[in-house]
């Protein structure tokens, strides 16, 4: 059984995080033939570094997601897959106008429709159409938590039954020892790791670590993820004097990195005001960093009682998490281990059957 897997969201975070987990998944399931693939250009060096299995075919465009070529042009490119794959797979919204066959649409949230999102109205309103088509034209729709279920639901009318709950899994990676190259940051350090944009509350973090700098002087923040736009919070901030050497960027942090950046980090802080699901504090905990998070549905679905939950409006409930953690001891070591197993949950066998049963048929039409 050859599929296609959309890859126009490659090194994105989030959905992209999701695409490249899916990828290795199937082009290792012996279920699989070939993985036929569409990947922006800009990222050809990389992704050839970081894919070369065999069985994925990629296929490199001139064009990013969401745009033109994404929505328009792209259908050309899947014509030319007729007959050669079962099924169409988008981890992401980005279906475009016309797929030449049965597929299967990803939503990973709704964020963009929350207060947190800046979107001009006819944006939200193109948006709200484009996901509409996508999600009432696929087979099945796959969500990643039971919170983004009931959202989508509420927003489209979709029969609970056209939609199947998937949880996104945590790369072995992060399980295993730290590397023994040691931090890339000396020192004591908490680590932000996500994309830059408002409704991760990356400026809440910031704000709760100016709440700690007296009382731990030599604390470093290290923020690492992609900007969304630019200048953004972070360039905001970082010319504050208060923040001189102490806050820290990674913008486009490997996998390698982050392994090892959890392994000298002291606690992992997440308080985002809008989720779908919120995978990096899930690899934090499999590196048994304590995790600091906002206290909203979505993450007491999935992480349970394995983390300390705070209030993500208040930055002094963001700074008095923290601050437990680091006074604590006990307190850390019980979150990393709680943490540790919570993550244990979150493997990627289980989620891969149910891709691939949806992409069997198995989960088709029930």
């Amino acid at each position: 059984m050859s599929i296609y897997l959309d890859g126009m969201f490659y090194r994105c975070s989030g959905v992209g995080r999701v695409y490249e987990n899916l990828l290795a998944g199937f082009a290792g399931s012996a279920d699989v033939g070939e993985v036929h693939t569409i990947v922006p250009a800009l990222h050809k060096e990389r992704f050839l570094e970081q894919f070369s299995h065999p069985m994925i075919v990629p296929t490199f465009v001139g064009y990013g997601p969401m745009g033109f070529g994404d929505l328009v042009l792209k259908s050309a490119a899947l014509r030319s897959l007729r007959g050669k794959v079962r099924l169409y797979f988008f981890p992401g919204h980005n279906a475009p106008l016309s797929v030449p066959g049965r597929y299967i649409v990803s939503v990973n949230d709704v964020t963009v429709f929350s207060p947190h999102f800046a979107l001009p109205w006819y944006r939200r309103a193109g948006f709200r159409w484009l996901l509409s088509r996508a999600v009432h034209g696929a087979e099945k729709v796959v969500t990643i938590s039971e919170t983004v279920k009931q959202d989508l639901v509420r927003e489209f009318g979709l029969p609970p039954g056209k939609i199947r709950v998937i949880y996104p899994w945590v790369k072995e990676t992060f399980f295993k020892p730290p590397p023994t190259a040691g931090s890339p940051v000396s020192g004591e350090y908490l680590l932000y790791l996500g994309l830059r944009i408002a409704h991760k509350n990356v400026e809440g973090v910031i704000r709760a670590f100016l709440l700690l700098l007296d009382d731990f002087p030599k604390l470093k923040l290290v923020i690492a993820g992609s900007r969304y736009s630019t200048p953004d919070m972070v360039d905001r901030w970082k010319g504050d004097p208060r923040l001189m050497g102490r806050l820290i960027e990674f913008p486009d942090p490997s996998d390698d990195d982050i392994a090892l950046l959890f392994g000298g980090a002291k606690g992992f802080v997440f308080p985002s005001f809008e989720e779908g699901f919120g995978l990096p504090p899930l690899e934090a905990m499999a590196a048994s960093v304590p995790v600091v998070c906002s206290d909203i549905p979505v993450f007491r679905e999935v992480y349970g009682d394995a983390v300390l939950y705070v209030d993500p409006n208040r930055p002094e409930s963001i700074a008095e998490g923290i601050r437990e953690v680091l006074n604590d001891p006990g307190l850390a070591v019980s979150l990393r281990q709680r943490g540790r197993e919570r993550a244990l949950i979150y493997r990627q066998e289980k989620s891969i059957r149910k891709y691939l049963d949806l992409a069997g048929g198995r989960g088709i039409g029930t």
